[in-house]
């Protein structure tokens, strides 16, 4: 058994330096591991595994065998640095190598010095950065192992890259968030044996891996925050589930530490030192005679807290000259708490939790059964999985930027664990009671399906007599169901949607997100109609698209409707580019059922504008109804200008 360990600890290591190098194998150092000897060496790892597992829990086995086809993903078809990945590791790379925080060289290295918001210094001279300072925190020992590594290289005269954004660095940072992202579900798993049977924490270590968007961050892309911050949420999660009720000064030291680690890598995290809170507040209530005790470990718990997240202050003040900041580096707007973005976080297809997720339907609703079995449990983490919820429904970029699924909600990932557990155990019992459910779980997708293919025959969607590509079939069922019913994951949202604005509920899919000019990848206020791409913006009372005089266009039909949605009601200049068929036509403007004005069509094809005041808009979706009174009118595109920003 010992010999098993020593051999699973050293073709561990070997795998790693290989994954650090990109190819080298310190067993086999002069020879580069190309896939055939990775694969040899996983499945050789994966045997040792299981002979030095066997007397350890089956369900850590497991979790450790499923890591080795990730760890192949990871090298031969992962990510390293991309999108806000770039802003972590600059983090890193200053620390490590300047040991300083003046980020100038390496947003110049990758090209961002001369952007907008990074051109201009801080008052204190240096660059600013709206992310948090904890990850680099977490990577510092990679960075120091990809450096050790380069510089053993560099010894036997290979061309190396010591500058700290050569590969061995970003290999070994990129592998600390794999394993951190690994160590969190090891430590999920934990948590949850204390609560219910293995089989149940298993599989419900399973969902949080395979089903939500934590295997993204692992290994497509792993410098960002997100792997790190669900390890640090599972961590601070496990050690206060321990021993609650038995921490002393001590143990609240401990624990406060680890929350303000938490807290400097995703600041959100800090809502954590709500367990340990309610837990003190529930000694004090207890026994009143014990307010000593209890304030001292209060004081603990806060010391440690502050220790904890001392770097991120630290950073603040180098970067702004403020310890603490009055709102988040986004911007004074960022966070809104009177402006909750409720069904497009959950369902938009624009990174919508649900949408994208369907996997945290289990983790919210199976809080339900949670709360009746185990309220000692639920009850505490109620509070954080509800207060986190709301700050990301009031985070400004809703959607958070270029996301997988919604990222914001890694730091929840261990507490839903808790309701996927929770709803897994009542999926069982309910299957134990009534097994024909499962006969009619399996019948109603295969008879939707049979019903889809149905519907194609009779519409002539595919050919009655010929073969027919799979992704077709598949394509034109979907399509058929969404525009039927809306796109299960969007539900009850769609059906809303569709039940407001008299429109399909499959055009949630492509409508509700969208933005005239909020923040990044906006529709810059134009609503192209004629053109393809934007169908999804127009109701009813539309024309085919039609060419006249070299321009597409669609023609009124009596009266027809667009969206314009914004974030904000404000005064707005909105112009139509239109031209009529007879001699000139007016073209009637109401906006959400409000006549706005009309202005005047003539033959030629020209710009007619209309002031419309911020009473008449709202908040997301705005009808522009149009009506031709007066004979048929073209339209080729309706422009939206703020009439404050230069309209």
């Amino acid at each position: 058994m010992r010999i098993a360990r020593a051999a699973v600890a050293v073709l561990a290591a070997d795998l790693a330096g290989i994954v650090v190098t990109g190819a080298s194998s310190f067993l086999t150092p002069w020879t580069a591991v190309g896939p055939g000897g990775f694969f040899l060496r996983l499945a050789l790892l994966a045997v040792l595994v299981v002979i030095a597992g066997r007397r350890q829990d089956p369900g850590r086995v497991l979790l450790v065998l499923l890591l080795l086809p990730t760890l192949a993903q990871f090298q031969f078809a992962g990510g390293r640095i991309n999108g806000d990945g770039i802003m972590y590791y600059s983090y890193v790379h200053s620390l490590m190598k300047d040991h300083d925080l003046d980020l100038a060289n390496e947003y110049d290295h990758y090209g961002l010095l001369t952007r907008g918001d990074l051109s201009m210094p801080t008052k204190t001279g240096l660059r600013r950065s709206i992310f948090s300072v904890g990850p680099a925190l977490v990577w510092a020992p990679f960075f120091l192992v990809g450096e050790a590594v380069a510089r053993v290289h560099a010894l036997t005269g290979r061309p190396v890259d010591l500058s700290g954004y050569g590969p061995h660095h970003r290999n070994a940072v990129a592998l600390g968030s794999l394993l951190y992202g690994f160590g969190a579900l090891l430590l999920v798993y934990e948590l949850l044996r204390r609560h219910f049977t293995a089989a149940t924490a298993l599989g419900a270590t399973l969902l949080v891996w395979g089903a939500t968007f934590l295997h993204w961050y692992m290994v497509q892309q792993p410098t960002m925050s997100h792997a790190p911050s669900a390890f640090a949420a599972a961590l601070a999660l496990w050690l206060w589930d321990r021993d609650r009720g038995a921490r002393g000064f001590g143990g609240h030291l401990l624990l406060g530490l680890v929350f303000g680690l938490a807290m400097c890598i995703r600041w959100q995290n800090g809502l954590f030192l709500l367990l340990p809170g309610l837990d003190l507040l529930k000694r004090w209530h207890a026994d009143p005679t014990a307010w000593r005790r209890v304030a001292a470990a209060g004081g603990g718990l806060l010391l440690g807290a502050c220790i904890g997240a001392f770097p991120q202050m630290a950073t603040w003040k180098a970067l702004y000259d403020m310890w603490l900041l009055p709102y988040p580096p986004h911007g004074a707007d960022f966070v809104r708490f009177d402006h909750p973005f409720f069904p497009q976080t959950f369902f938009s297809s624009r990174h919508g939790l649900l949408s994208w997720t369907p996997v945290f339907w289990a983790g919210y609703l199976g809080f339900l059964p949670l709360l009746k079995r185990r309220p000692q449990i639920a009850w505490p983490l109620l509070a954080p999985l509800l207060l986190m919820t709301y700050v990301n429904l009031c985070s400004g970029d809703w959607w958070a930027g270029g996301s997988f699924s919604n990222r914001r909600f890694d730091s929840l990932l261990p507490v839903l664990a808790f309701g996927f557990a929770a709803a897994i155990d009542v999926a069982a019992s309910f299957i134990r009671r009534r097994p024909e459910a499962v006969l009619a779980a399996v019948a109603l997708p295969l008879t939707l399906w049979n019903a889809t293919l149905m519907e194609q025959v009779r519409r002539g969607l595919v050919p009655r007599d010929d073969t027919v590509a799979f992704p077709r079939l598949a394509g034109n069922a979907a399509r058929l169901m969404a525009s039927a019913v809306g796109s299960p994951p969007t539900w009850p949202a769609s059906w809303l949607f569709a039940w407001r604005y008299r429109l399909n509920p499959g055009q949630y899919d492509l409508l509700v997100g969208r933005y005239l000019f909020y923040r990044q990848n906006n529709l810059a206020g134009h609503v192209e109609v004629g053109a393809p791409g934007d169908e999804a913006m127009l109701g009813e009372g539309w024309g085919p698209v039609e060419k006249r005089d070299g321009v597409a266009a669609r023609r009124v039909r009596g009266r027809a409707r667009l969206f314009a949605p914004l974030d904000v009601a404000e005064d707005l200049d909105v112009q139509f580019r239109a031209a009529s068929d007879g001699a000139g036509a007016p073209l009637l403007v109401a906006i959400n059922g409000k006549p706005a004005g009309q202005v005047w069509a003539s033959p030629a094809w020209d710009d007619h504008h209309l002031r419309v005041a911020a009473p008449f808009w709202r908040r997301e979706l705005n009808e522009v109804a149009i009506t031709a009174a007066q004979g048929p009118v073209m339209v080729d595109a309706v422009r939206f200008a703020r009439v404050g920003a230069g309209g």
